[in-house]
């Protein structure tokens, strides 16, 4: 590279005349020699010296079309990296136009970093639910595997079902987008949030306390009783809830037991949150 950079003030605007100057010029290093030698020794053979200069010219001509023709993978190649990147709009100032290797070393960064962007987009999309905008399950998880000290609560849209049915879907997505809002508003910016499934929401309250948890979701909770969100007949949205304190478990094993207490919140009547293993009724 060193080398290539060195020698871009000959045609630096094209690899092709900047590889026939060199080639020109190594070529005919013994020419000249032999030329000079013959000046100054006063013993110039004009013919056999034309004869010498003609050949050099053709062996650089043919040195020259042999070297193009062995290019022609890299030309191939930067065509298809120019393909794939070509809705890249952004390009590196260093670049000459006509450039062959300059054009192909571009390419494949831009190519590299469109190629980074895409995969960040997918493992988003992957890890993203597309009607709340939120983490999904695996988004949830992957983002929480690592974590051993904290709270974990799983939340759930009582009688979500009847909403659908009697209203259709639409107004059950609309609810679902109006909680998953507000719900990640109402925790702290350093909490994750995620739907679980459905009409079931995770949060993971990192190095928190189950009480200091169960607090902030017992907001959340008696806001929706009061009638924060409404469904289409006016009758408020309430939710039920299970909190639990990480014990030195992985999320998936908090999140069994979260959903256990969740579930006893569902059987003493809904719209309520329930804490730790004892599932302790927050009032």
């Amino acid at each position: 590279m060193r080398f290539y950079q060195a020698t871009r003030f000959l045609f630096p605007g094209s690899l092709r005349l900047r590889m026939l100057a060199l080639c020109s010029v190594g070529t005919h290093i013994p020419l000249l020699a032999l030329a000079g030698w013959q000046l100054a020794t006063g013993r110039a053979d004009w013919p056999s010296l034309g004869l010498v200069i003609g050949a050099t010219l053709v062996g650089t001509l043919f040195t020259l079309l042999c070297i193009d023709a062995l290019l022609a993978p890299v030309r191939i190649a930067t065509r298809a990296v120019a393909a794939l990147e070509r809705e890249q709009t952004a390009a590196l100032t260093a670049v000459r136009d006509g450039d062959l290797l300059a054009e192909l070393v571009v390419g494949v960064n831009r190519a590299t970093e469109a190629t980074k962007v895409r995969i960040a987009t997918l493992d988003d999309a992957a890890h993203r639910d597309p009607l709340t905008g939120l983490l999904n399950r695996r988004g949830f998880l992957t983002r929480t595997e690592a974590a051993r000290d904290g709270t974990v609560a799983l939340i759930d849209l009582d009688r979500f079902k009847a909403v659908n049915d009697q209203f259709g879907h639409d107004a059950g997505d609309a609810i679902l987008q109006d909680f998953a809002a507000y719900l990640a508003r109402g925790v702290r910016r350093s909490d994750c949030v995620a739907r679980w499934g459905g009409e079931e929401f995770a949060v993971f309250f990192p190095e928190t306390e189950e009480g200091e948890a169960a607090g902030i979701l017992h907001r959340i909770v008696r806001r929706m009783g009061a009638g924060l969100i409404d469904r289409p007949d006016g009758s408020p949205v309430t939710c039920s809830g299970g909190v639990v304190a990480l014990d030195g478990e992985t999320i998936g094993q908090a999140m069994t037991r979260a959903d256990a207490a969740l579930y006893a919140a569902k059987r003493a009547g809904r719209n309520q949150l329930r804490v730790s293993d004892a599932h302790i009724r927050l009032d």
